[in-house]
This record gives C-alpha cells, structure tokens and sequence, in this order.
C-alpha cells in the first residue's frame, strides 16, 4: 500500500499566504482608522469643554460685573471710549472685567504662568487662557493662540471674543491630527441691561 504525501504544493502555499496577507492587511487598515477616530473624538471633546469653560466663564463674569467701559481717568483697567464714534471698537490681548482680567500665558514650571502674546507660530510652548494670574481656563490637553477681545459700547456694551484652539502637543496626539483640529473660535456675549421705562 502506497501513502499519497499529504503536504501543501508550493502553489497553495503562495496563495494562502495571498490571502492571509490581504486580510491582515485589511484588519489593520479597519484598527488603524478607528484608533484615529477615538483620537479624534477625544480631540473635540477636549476643545469643546475648554472652550465651553472659556465663555461660560467669562460670560458669568461680565453677566454679574459689567465690562470696564469708563473714561481712562477713572482708572487703568478701563476702556476709553470718551474719543472714539459710537460706531467703533476696542481692540486687546487683555480682558478687563470689574477685579478679573483675562489672558494668554505660557505655562512654566508648577502652576506659573507668564503673560504673553507669542503664541500664535509655535507649539512648542503651551499657551493657555489664564484669569488673574493664578486660574487657567484652559487645561494642557490645548493650546490656544491668537487671542483677541474686540469690546464695543453701542447702545449695550459686548465683547466678541475670537481665538484659536488646537489640541497641545502630547504623546497621545499625532502631528497630523494638530493640523486637522484646528479651530478658530469666534462669540460675542453683551451685558445684560434691563433698563426701566
């Protein structure tokens, strides 16, 4: 009795080696895609909620305190308006609000912070919205830049604060995905007067 070699040919190893390559290939290509999805969703996830923070913030401090729209002599934490139509606006990097000011800072070592407005080119420093020198607004998980407050006093006086957020350089955030979650952020909040008639 003869016994028939039960062994693979040359060619149906070729081919099942083709196969098992293809469908590896696509099972990593499915892992790979949904692991920058996850990232992705944790990104905007981030930037929402510090951006959320940023204006509920914000807007609760001018809502109870007012903006500081005055005349320069009244004080240095004040807009002058006293010379400009009623049309214009005032541009700044600081946010003046009754006591509370608002700014960009690097973060340094521990918990301090250095005021600045060299944050608009690199990633290399983390820039982070801080009010009075002490509370951040924003958390490590961002870098914020441009930061801009454009004040008005027509009629109701409002802010339109614009800025823009990417997710901060980390180890759990790909260089690709900075560029692709950019966002340039823009929102005006006014006081609220209700005046009697």
């Amino acid at each position: 009795m003869k016994i028939k070699n039960q062994w693979f040919t040359l060619v149906e190893t070729i081919v099942s080696i083709t196969i098992l390559s293809i469908i590896m290939v696509s099972v990593l290509s499915i892992f790979i895609s949904s692991s920058d999805m996850s990232y992705k969703i944790d990104i905007n996830r981030a930037m929402q909620e510090n951006t959320k923070n940023i204006v509920e913030h914000i807007a609760e401090d001018i809502r109870k305190n007012g903006i500081n729209i005055c005349e320069s002599s009244l004080g240095v934490d004040c807009y002058d308006f006293s010379l400009k139509p009623a049309d214009t606006y005032i541009e700044t990097d600081t946010l003046y609000v009754w006591g509370n000011s608002y700014y960009l800072a690097k973060t340094t070592t521990g918990w301090d912070f250095i005021k600045t407005s060299d944050c608009s080119t690199t990633l290399q420093s983390q820039c982070i919205l801080v009010k009075n020198w002490e509370q951040p607004l924003s958390n490590s998980h961002v870098h914020i830049s441009n930061l801009q407050f454009f004040i008005s006093n027509k009629d109701i006086p409002k802010i339109t604060i614009n800025f823009i957020i990417k997710p901060s350089i980390g180890k759990w955030v790909k260089p690709s995905l900075i560029k692709e979650n950019s966002m340039v952020f823009q929102t005006t909040i006014s006081e609220r007067i209700i005046k009697n008639k």
